[in-house]
């Protein structure tokens, strides 16, 4: 037998990517260079297989429950009433378009356990953000590792870690993860990590694909059709609370929203109406190309009194300059250095929203700005598919979502490219020309 070396090895395994049917395909493609090695290849093949099932959602629930801290956790008796419950936990560990599309529920869950100590747990990028979120008394925020070898390992071993450092001590009654998961990521460990002896998520039955909802004693059976919004709200329904106000919601500080006003000001430039521009988006394929942004900037301005603020960080940094310095008198790039809720602030002062499947969308949608919605799913695509939308669609505002044309195979991977120009210019037009300015 293989000596195992450390804990490290005893609880983590040696894949690299997510334990999914891709991960393992992985796994198996890195063992077979062992195939021709008697005795050792077996071996090594026999060890790293072993040290897959520690971290498949069965492996982490088998040797993590028997952690004398976290059992003694777990097996506290569930709240019989969740409207009288002391300390509730919400994990979101998403993007920012996700955090947004969580407003609606967040203000909600104050409003019907008003004494309960509300915890965000999320990503880091978004804790001084939420810090000001009207609705939550503590965020805690833990940072997303960079893949190396072993990162899997290394990374269930950081959330409990973090779990014991940061979310023991509270003791959390109840966690909510809000979240459609279209394959298995580890922060489904985390959930049940916390020790929380209620725990909450939801997952697609018919999608077919196990996201580690056995980290949780409710597992909701939402379809990935449904909207995420709705979604939250049903979530809230299921543990016995009564959501009302079925809509998104803004926030931001009082210094927020008057920085806020002084720069859509100065974008507006004296014109009638004013473009918010998203030109930022964490992945590339849902990225419009900046010609084609262009295109449609030059028409409307020929036939609109209208300006245009643009909006993204240093990932597209370089896109909203080249397009600010092609039409300098239409164009204001605001920069990346503003908060999350001046820039809110800010698109919330817009006549129109046009641009990528991307946070500053929702955050459009919240503030009740219309919103043309550039997205590279065919249409025809199964309903529910990662992009979908049906299910992250501009929520509770008037839109257009422009797709590729009629005729793009429905199987097509998902590519803002294939969306033409004219179809965007006309949503446009059209909605500006329903939107009364707000500079009237």
């Amino acid at each position: 037998m293989l000596k195992v070396q450390s804990k490290f090895h005893q609880f983590t395994l040696a894949a690299y990517t997510h334990f999914d049917h891709r991960s393992q395909a992985y796994l198996d493609m890195n063992l077979r260079q062992f195939e021709n090695v008697p005795l050792v290849g077996s071996l090594r093949t026999a060890y790293l297989r072993q040290l897959a099932n520690t971290v498949s959602p069965a492996g982490i629930l088998a040797w993590s429950g028997r952690i004398p801290a976290l059992r003694r956790l777990l097996q506290r008796p569930p709240v019989s009433d969740l409207r009288r419950v002391k300390n509730i936990g919400v994990l979101r560990y998403d993007g920012m378009g996700d955090m947004v599309l969580t407003s609606g529920m967040l203000r909600e869950l104050r409003r019907c356990v008003p004494n309960a100590k509300i915890t965000m747990i999320c990503r880091t990028p978004w804790a001084a953000w939420m810090r000001t979120c009207p609705w939550v008394d503590q965020v805690l925020d833990l940072e997303m590792t960079f893949p190396t070898r072993f990162y899997e390992q290394r990374r269930v071993l950081q959330l409990l870690r973090f779990a014991r450092r940061e979310i023991w001590p509270l003791e959390l009654d109840v966690l909510l993860q809000p979240g459609t998961l279209y394959w298995y990521f580890n922060s489904r460990a985390l959930a049940w990590f916390t020790g929380a002896p209620v725990r909450a998520c939801w997952e697609d039955p018919n999608w077919g694909v196990d996201t580690g909802g056995g980290f949780h004693t409710h597992n909701l059976p939402f379809p990935n059709a449904w909207h995420e919004t709705d979604k939250c709200y049903r979530m809230l329904e299921a543990v016995g609370l009564n959501p009302q106000g079925r809509h998104l919601e803004c926030w931001w500080t009082e210094q927020e929203g008057s920085a806020a006003a002084e720069l859509a000001h100065n974008a507006r430039n004296g014109r009638r109406q004013l473009v918010a521009l998203g030109l930022a988006c964490s992945e590339e394929p849902r990225r419009w190309p900046k010609e084609r942004f262009l295109e449609v900037i030059r028409a409307v301005s020929r036939e609109r009194n209208v300006s245009f603020m643009a909006f993204g960080g240093l990932d597209v940094a370089e896109t909203c300059h080249w397009l600010a310095g092609q039409v300098p008198d239409q164009v204001c790039y605001l920069g990346p250095k503003h908060t999350l809720g001046t820039l809110w602030a800010a698109i919330a002062q817009c006549d129109l929203y046009l641009g990528n499947d991307t946070g500053f969308t929702h955050m459009a949608a919240a503030a009740r700005v219309p919103v043309v919605d550039i997205r590279g799913l065919p249409v025809g695509a199964r309903l529910g598919t990662r992009g979908d939308p049906c299910h992250t669609g501009p929520y509770d505002t008037i839109c257009r979502v422009v797709r590729p044309p009629a005729g793009t195979p429905v199987d097509a991977p998902l590519d803002a490219k294939l969306v033409p120009v004219e179809p965007v210019l006309t949503a446009t037009l059209e909605l500006l020309s329903r939107s009364p300015a707000k500079s009237e």
